[in-house]
């Protein structure tokens, strides 16, 4: 996952990135709660290794800890998440409009009477200062926009449990890149009574992103049932797509629709089989106690966008091996996990990528209610640290439904919903 902490980006971007690719200090958020992205795994702290088979899609080991009664299970998850702590997407468009108006008026300064022209360069010129001032107000300015989705079938057995899986997740990070030399080019323009085309205009809009989808199979075999603990394997064997996305626009076609991230020319892909590990480990004389560990991408992956501008180097993003340990304590009414990362998240080469540690907790009110509670940390502080909630519905522990929100730094929000039949 790639993310420029906002109090800090320019000289970590500066120092890693030569070229005009420097100036995008955006927040691209690779997995982290988007390679799960389930509403209960952000309400309880983005924690789900040690929970129960209906978290199998981020540990497939997990798939062996159910009810003897659970027959099938169904669910249906979407998230959202945002930050845009300046209103760069509000005030981009507001400032292309105003741009529009501001390039009719200075090329009518000609159809004026001469008397008229003198104050009405003056009124321009106050205009262009208070453009350029919003301008500067959202220089680099970073705004990340991510969403994600998955799906899973899931058919556990004593011998064998299995499932079927579709997990998607993606992000686009847009900053805009205000040049000086527009104002200059403004100002001459209205003193000469030259014409100017706004679509001229140095300034521009970049956006870099990316999409992931994976579909596939996943199996868990409790390999060890003794006195003193169980031990669960698992694997998901899926087929991975992975696009990454760019495209620069001139700030007089600001607009968060110019984003095309659909246009072969402004995205490249690679494809392939991946796979995924598990294992898990409970023990207690309740089982309560449990540890788990997983491996995802064995297969690495790279994508490389080449970006038609020579200035700008090509943007690299790598999927590679991700490793993460977590524990967990599970008592009637209440449970906690904690996990932590042992390598760092999936994400663009030239760029830092965080390293989470987190912890989780519910608390069940009766059979049918619960509520979640957590808080995440990032490592390498490349992130800033996120607190969650959420709760949980489940009546007759048949139909669920589970919402999970979370906030950070620099207004950084998200919220995922997900629902589930099991039978």
């Amino acid at each position: 996952m790639l993310y420029i902490k906002n109090g800090n980006y320019k000289g970590i971007i500066m120092k890693q990135l030569s070229t005009a690719l420097s100036i995008i200090a955006i927040s691209i958020s690779l997995p982290s709660y988007a390679d799960s992205f389930t509403a209960r795994h952000m309400g309880q702290g983005f924690t789900s290794l040690t929970h129960d088979f209906t978290s199998s899609i981020s540990n497939p080991a997990l798939l062996t800890k159910f009810d003897q009664d659970d027959d099938f299970y169904l669910s249906l998850n979407i998230g959202v998440r945002a930050s845009d702590e300046y209103e760069v997407i509000d005030n981009g468009e507001d400032i292309a409009d105003e741009l529009e108006v501001l390039e009719d008026e200075i090329n009518n300064l000609t159809n004026l009477a001469p008397g008229q022209i003198p104050a009405a360069q003056a009124d321009l010129h106050q205009d262009v200062d208070e453009l350029v001032a919003k301008l500067e107000a959202v220089d680099e300015k970073p705004v990340q926009l991510g969403i994600g989705f998955n799906a899973l079938m899931i058919i556990p057995t004593n011998t064998l449990s299995s499932g079927l899986f579709v997990n998607q997740y993606g992000g686009v990070g847009v900053v805009i890149d205000y040049d000086d030399v527009d104002e200059t080019t403004l100002d001459d323009a209205i003193d000469d009574l030259t014409l100017v085309d706004i679509d001229d205009l140095a300034t521009s809009a970049i956006g870099v992103g990316y999409n992931i989808v994976e579909a596939g199979l996943m199996f868990g075999y409790q390999a060890v049932k003794s006195d003193a603990y169980d031990l669960s394997i698992g694997t998901k064997i899926k087929f991975q797509r992975v696009d990454v996305f760019y495209n620069n626009i001139g700030i007089s076609d600001f607009d968060d629709d110019e984003f095309d991230i659909t246009d072969d020319e402004f995205l490249t892909d690679n494809d392939g089989v991946n796979l995924d590990l598990g294992l898990y480990v409970n023990w207690g004389d309740e089982r309560q106690w449990s540890f788990a560990l997983i491996a995802d991408n064995i297969l690495s992956q790279d994508v490389e966008l080449v970006i038609a501008d020579p200035s700008i180097d090509n943007i690299n993003l790598s999927v590679d091996l991700k490793s993460t340990i977590g524990v967990g304590y599970q008592q009637e009414w209440f449970s906690i996990s904690a996990e932590l990362d042992l390598t760092d998240r999936v994400g663009f080469k030239e760029l830092s990528a965080p390293k989470y540690a987190s912890v989780g907790a519910q608390v069940n009110l009766g059979e049918h209610m619960q509520l979640r509670v957590g808080a995440r940390t990032d490592l390498n502080d490349v992130e800033d640290d996120v607190v969650t909630a959420g709760f949980g519905l489940s009546p007759w522990d048949v139909f669920s439904i589970d919402v999970g929100a979370f906030t950070g730094g620099n207004d950084n929000v998200g919220i995922a919903v997900q629902l589930g039949l099991k039978i």
